[in-house]
């Protein structure tokens, strides 16, 4: 056989790029290659063997189908196999599995006229979409489009809302349930509806990374993060958190806020300090662990970026940023209370300024 050349690709990252190259002119090669298998990225089963399912979980196997109540988003009692693992653990299952959808409403939604709901609940455990999807992602969801300040439809939502647990709280079956929780006063909310949607279309990196050449790199889509500054009363834009927010995910869902600067303040200074909250963001400092360059800098001399930060004058009682802190600041242990990436976090925690 012929090796194949080294630096010339034959992978394509979207099916509009590789029959430009190997069919062009062809007005069948598009809708062929995304009709030849599902729009996922493996087959839950092989075409005309439906109870072969390769992907099934271990733990989900023979899963019974029940009534259980969705906590995050839709706020109702929902019948499927996709309850979350936790459910079945022993002593839930009497208090959040139901065969009689009633006694679910009952006991979690006693004021909700529209429980039980008869459409499927977004998916819960992200990791079994492939199992419980029909195929996943090929449904539409509504979600916060923050860029607009409104919820659109389809599957162009950024990819982290749809994975580590996100989904429970950004994708919705419902637009008016999206527009209640993250745009209750807009009025065009949504912006976009299931009419709009065409099968097929609107993957989330197709709106951006139309016909990019293999050879280049993944363009940077900037994914803000807000974390509470609790000396400060607002909330901080920057990846330089204390390591302990993002230790599990129930600190992650807690502390730290994906392009929602909203949430954080009206989570940690309530609904009357919002807007105070939010004109007041302190602007920190994006750390891009995936850099090379980085990392090597940062494991050559760590104390060369201690230098470079924010520091209390304690007796002046004012913050510097002059490379003359004591010795004792850039000591591990010392640094996390006594180092700051801006003058405004520094201030903050010591009430200067």
């Amino acid at each position: 056989s012929e090796p194949h050349p080294t630096q010339q690709f034959e992978i394509y990252r979207t099916s509009k790029e590789c029959c430009n190259v190997h069919f062009k002119g062809s007005s069948t090669c598009l809708q062929d290659s995304k009709d030849s298998h599902p729009p996922f990225p493996w087959p839950i089963h092989f075409p005309g063997l439906e109870i072969e399912r390769q992907d099934v979980p271990n733990g989900e196997i023979g899963r019974e189908i029940f009534w259980f109540p969705n906590l995050h988003n839709e706020l109702n009692c929902f019948q499927g196999r996709n309850y979350e693992s936790w459910m079945l653990d022993e002593g839930f299952p009497a208090f959040y599995l139901f065969t009689d959808p009633q006694k679910c409403c009952q006991l979690w939604f006693p004021t909700n006229f529209d429980c039980p709901d008869a459409e499927t609940a977004v998916n819960p455990e992200e990791d079994h979409a492939a199992y419980y999807a029909d195929p996943y992602p090929s449904n539409g969801y509504f979600f916060p489009d923050f860029s607009v300040n409104s919820c659109g439809f389809g599957r162009d939502y950024p990819s982290w809302m749809g994975s580590m647990g996100y989904e429970k709280w950004y994708l919705f079956t419902k637009g008016e349930h999206c527009c209640q929780k993250y745009f209750p006063t807009v009025t065009n909310c949504p912006y976009e509806d299931e009419t709009q949607f065409q099968d097929g279309y609107g993957y989330y990196w197709e709106s951006y990374q139309d016909n990019l050449p293999n050879g280049e790199a993944y363009p940077t889509i900037y994914n803000h993060t807000f974390y509470p500054n609790m000396h400060a009363g607002t909330c901080t834009n920057g990846t330089d958190y204390p390591g302990w927010m993002a230790q599990d995910r129930d600190f992650i869902r807690l502390y730290l806020y994906k392009n929602d600067p909203e949430g954080c303040c009206k989570y940690w200074f309530g609904d009357y300090g919002v807007e105070s909250c939010v004109n007041n963001i302190i602007q920190s400092t994006y750390i891009d662990d995936s850099s090379t360059d980085t990392l090597n800098v940062t494991a050559v001399n760590k104390t060369e970026e201690y230098l470079g930060m924010w520091y209390p004058v304690i007796f002046r009682k004012i913050c510097r940023n002059d490379r003359g802190m004591p010795s004792w600041m850039l000591v591990p242990g010392y640094v996390e209370w006594y180092l700051f990436n801006t003058r405004d976090q520094c201030c903050a925690a010591f009430g200067f300024c």
